[in-house]
């Protein structure tokens, strides 16, 4: 599977445009605050169809674009069940608080633990994932993990925020610590560094049990 890393936003989100090299068939994960102009550029370029716009959680700071990305492609857009809500709640995905406002969006399919989302030969693969909220996600296939605000280079994602929870966090800690595939790049919703989840396992202390969420 391909893939582009686009910061963009107040608090620098990272998006991601995925897609099968065959087919063409692609996704783009957490819009952010990314502009058209910047996805039609690679869109263009990799003469990509996007299908799908995935949300790996439903914070502002991912979605802010849902509608904007969803008109111009005709894509649509997925989100987890329990993070449904946060698509048109200002106080759930954090808007209300900073001021910025995010359009509401209605997904046209609902995510579960274990669905698989088709991207022509390429599939990736749902985690159900919940702490930093209760509808967090985990994309992955064999080599690439899209771990959202879940997991990032050295840390997991905060629990005190609203409809967060510090020890449903520690649980699924746990549960992707053995199901992720070692070799797989682990690709954050912030941050600059990649890194494989084989060496996140070495020295991220979330991971190691050294620390635990606050």
């Amino acid at each position: 599977m391909n893939y582009i890393k686009l910061i963009n936003g107040p608090i620098e989100e990272n998006s991601f445009i995925v897609w099968d090299d065959k087919s063409h068939e692609g996704a783009i994960i957490d819009p952010g605050f990314t502009e058209l102009d910047v996805y039609d550029k690679y869109i263009l370029e990799n003469n990509i169809k996007i299908k799908y716009i995935i949300n790996t959680h439903g914070h502002w700071d991912h979605i802010k674009n849902n509608k904007l990305v969803k008109n111009a492609y005709g894509a649509k857009l997925l989100i987890h069940e329990d993070d449904n809500e946060y698509l048109s709640n200002a106080q759930l995905n954090l808007s209300y608080y900073y001021d910025k406002e995010v359009e509401n969006t209605t997904a046209d399919l609902l995510l579960k633990d274990k669905d698989e989302i088709l991207l022509g030969n390429e599939v990736l693969k749902v985690m159900h994932t919940p702490g930093h909220t209760m509808g967090s996600i985990i994309l992955y296939n064999d080599n690439l993990a899209f771990t959202g605000d879940t997991l990032f280079f050295g840390s997991v994602g905060r629990c005190d925020l609203p409809n967060s929870d510090k020890e449903i966090m520690i649980q699924t800690i746990e549960k992707f610590k053995y199901l992720l595939p070692k070799d797989s790049l682990v690709l954050p919703g912030h941050g600059k560094i990649e890194s494989k989840f084989s060496e996140q396992l070495e020295i991220n202390p979330f991971l190691t049990g050294k620390m635990k969420p606050k």
